[in-house]
């Protein structure tokens, strides 16, 4: 993968909340002139659908969806919290205002599988150093269980329900409506947190 760039393209002024050092990365400030170019981009299936090119503002190539390198966000968010934290004059350590470093990922699944080529590599699935700030918010497997077809929707449903367009669209709104529950769940655990709840990675 020595000919592929991740290019990261974000607000003005911010910094990346993960170093950047694991990987060739580039930046590129988001525009209204790069916007809906970039958001395709995203959305560009590696090698299944056609690569976004003249970018403006970004460097000259093609541009997929960054899943090959970046399947999930499994990025160094420890490190560049440390960095942040080292420059920062008087920082705030104690009451409400606290910085406590910590990295909220709402999430489809229980594990941050680093790149597309992890997927089917069980031992790259488990949480390195790079996660240990972050905290993971993911659906209990047993309620995805409970969903049509007893997965979260998906490409593959395309091909499952075929040109049957309203039973694939009605297993997504199932879907996406069974998902309010998560929300009120994550609201009331806000109201009264628990911390027996939160596990290990």
């Amino acid at each position: 993968m020595a000919w592929l760039e991740r290019v990261v393209f974000s607000s003005p002024g911010a910094d990346l909340p993960f170093a950047s050092d694991d990987f060739p990365t580039r930046r590129v400030v988001l525009s209204a002139a790069n916007f809906q170019l970039a958001l395709q981009a995203s959305c560009s299936i590696p090698f299944v659908l056609r690569s976004v090119t003249g970018i403006p503002g970004a460097p000259a190539g093609s541009y997929w969806d960054g899943g090959i390198t970046d399947y999930h966000l499994h990025l160094n968010y420890a490190a560049r919290y440390h960095a942040i934290e080292s420059r920062a004059i008087n920082p705030i350590t104690t009451g409400p205002t606290a910085r406590n470093g910590l990295v909220l990922y709402p999430h489809f699944q229980q594990a941050v599988v680093p790149g597309w080529l992890d997927k089917h590599l069980p031992w790259r699935h488990a949480a390195t150093p790079f996660l240990d700030n972050m905290v993971l918010l993911a659906p209990d497997p047993d309620w995805v269980r409970r969903l049509p077809r007893g997965k979260l929707p998906d490409r593959t449903d395309f091909t499952y329900f075929g040109a049957n367009l309203a039973a694939r669209v009605q297993a997504w709104q199932a879907a996406s409506s069974a998902s309010a529950q998560l929300a009120d769940e994550f609201e009331a655990w806000l109201q009264r947190p628990d911390p027996a709840l939160v596990q290990p990675l």
